[in-house]
């Protein structure tokens, strides 16, 4: 039987998901590991550092479905551990691959480089155990095999990272290709056929007598790829449909009975009027964050809410272990076959975006600039939003014309820094799949100065990003939480136009300063920049003050729904 080194294994299983490219930082205990990437055909996309290399894994599997990145041993692996913590915050299937020391020199406690200097090699390991759904240290070649499959199947199976460890030893060593032969579990098992069959006649017997049902997909249907066919059942069913935050971009605002983006007090009243009133919310992927409900205002029934999970169906109180998939594949097919009689409902009554009537202001303003996005995105473009005020701000942009765009923002996890590392990888992802029409990154000054040395990728790969930049003085979002004028609210003020100049002074690129509203129409009706043909930095000029109007909006939700809590009390 044919034999395989246990390094290529682990890349032939990666290469299995349809990982084309694997992000990471070079070190001495992974060497030889990157070695046999290169030699199976698998694109090596080197990064900075390994925070970048995390956060570009993350985007890469947020467009291709899984991600794979490289680090050695100790510094390389928790310079990785925020990415980490986002990918398991946000159901992001992404394998962590650490190269080790050999194995005789962990036995021996043996204090080498990059360790801590007292002998003990496991404590890394058990750091990561808390942000992973499965993790392994390889030590015996004969049980190698089972431990990356076994690793790699729970990454699939709960969508969420995983973290594989390779002392250098271990690596080249061979073992026989068998386990190949058994292909990884990249689908869920079925649901038990009578349960979902009475789980989904529940269902369609609520639609039929329901006066106002509606569907609200959230950020987890999002994250576990049910799109497809919540875009199919809001077809069928004809009823109004919204969007959270955190599923913004993920879903067409294209298709009719579009209702608006629902985020508790964050909302506009006549989109949480009509949530909240509703008799029967078909709840898609529910993640009930802080950010994602308008700090936990969302104010919807329990009585109400049939909630579907990646592993759980709740029928207004009552749960059921069952796949959301798989439910809702068959609830779609029940639909087709016309046997339900579901009332014809009727169209949206108001308008989803009432705040979006483009007046142009004397100052450039937040509010501004997301209403003249909406009108700059187009079919095949892929934005990528900060955390903070731009991850606020892009719920107000305007999609209902646009279809087929790929958006996203970390919304629960909120580390900042991170749109622009993930964008490296969720751009080369859809260069690859041929499915990106343009890479835009919105992002502000101060969460730019984390990573900008993903910059150095962008330009290397060719991504030809449009980034549009937030400054605002000189000061980061949280100032709008707490602490205005307070120094630890103040940043360093760059240059911005240099960046190209730096990361890429060789590659083509374009720098723009805006300061008026004028400015930014005369910018974005230009038929050159829309087309982006190289790297281009959109500096925004803004008033420290500003803000977008949903984050004023959540503010004063929160305030209000405290005040009712205190006179409750």
């Amino acid at each position: 039987m044919a034999q395989i080194k246990i390094g290529s294994y682990i890349v032939q299983r990666i290469k299995e998901l349809g990982i084309k490219t694997i992000f990471g930082v070079p070190g001495d205990y992974e060497l030889v590991l990157l070695d046999m990437v290169l030699d199976a055909g698998t694109k090596w996309a080197g990064n900075p550092n390994e925070l970048i290399a995390s956060y570009a894994a993350d985007g890469y599997a947020r467009v291709n479905g899984y991600g794979a990145f490289v680090t050695t041993f100790g510094p390389g692996e928790l310079s990785a551990y925020c990415g980490m913590g986002g990918q398991y915050a946000e159901y992001v299937p992404v394998v962590h691959v650490v190269g080790y020391p050999a194995t005789t020199a962990m036995k021996e406690r043996a204090i080498m480089h990059h360790s801590l200097g007292n002998g003990n090699f496991s404590m890394y390991h058990e750091m990561v155990r808390n942000i992973t759904v499965a993790s392994t240290v390889l030590d015996d070649p004969s049980t190698a095999p089972s431990e990356i499959d076994r690793v790699l199947n729970a990454m699939v199976h709960f969508n969420r990272p995983v973290y594989i460890g390779v002392p250098v030893d271990i690596g080249p060593q061979t073992i026989y290709t068998r386990n190949l032969e058994t292909p990884l579990q990249t689908s869920l098992q079925p649901n038990p056929h009578e349960l979902e069959k009475s789980v989904v006649d529940k269902i369609t017997d609520l639609l039929s007598s329901r006066q106002n049902p509606i569907m609200l997909v959230d950020g987890g249907a999002v994250r576990n790829g049910v799109i497809p066919e919540c875009s199919e059942l809001i077809k069928l069913l004809q009823i109004p449909y919204f969007v959270t935050p955190m599923s913004k971009g993920g879903i067409s605002e294209a298709l009719e009975r579009f209702g608006g983006v629902y985020a508790g007090g964050a909302s506009i009243d006549d989109v949480r009027y009509n949530v909240e009133k509703s008799d029967l919310v078909l709840f898609i992927g529910s993640y009930k964050s802080d950010f994602n409900t308008g700090v936990f205002t969302a104010q919807i029934s329990p009585d109400v809410i049939v909630d579907f999970q990646r592993f759980t169906i709740n029928v207004l109180g009552t749960e059921y272990k069952l796949s959301m998939k798989y439910v809702l594949h068959r609830l779609c097919s029940v639909l087709k076959v016309g046997n339900i009689k579901v009332p014809v409902r009727s169209q949206i009554e108001w308008d989803p975006y009432p705040l979006d009537k483009f007046e142009v202001p004397k100052k450039l303003t937040q509010d501004f600039l997301w209403a003249a996005l909406g009108r700059y995105f187009q079919s095949g473009d892929y934005v990528i939003a900060e955390t903070g005020t731009s991850a606020y701000g892009i719920v107000a942009s305007n999609l209902t014309n646009v279809d087929n765009i790929h958006m996203y923002s970390q919304t629960v996890y909120g580390s900042i820094g991170f749109a622009t590392g993930a964008a490296v990888g969720s751009f080369l992802a859809g260069k690859e799949s041929n499915t990106i029409k343009r890479g835009i990154l919105v992002t502000g000054e101060g969460s730019l100065q984390l990573t900008v040395q993903a910059f150095s990728d962008m330009l290397r790969h060719g991504l030809n990003t449009t980034m549009f930049l937030l400054n605002n003085s000189g000061y980061t979002s949280e100032r709008l939480i707490h602490g205005m004028e307070a120094t630890y609210n103040k940043i360093p003020e760059w240059d911005y136009s240099k960046i190209c100049e730096l990361f890429g002074p060789s590659l083509q690129n374009k720098y723009y300063r805006i300061e008026t509203p004028q400015q930014l129409l005369k910018l974005l009706s230009d038929s050159e920049f829309n087309v982006a043909h190289c790297t281009q930095v959109v500096e925004l000029i803004l008033d420290k003050r500003d803000a977008p109007i949903s984050v004023i909006r959540s503010a004063e939700a929160v305030e209000k729904f405290n005040k009712a809590k205190q006179a409750q009390e």
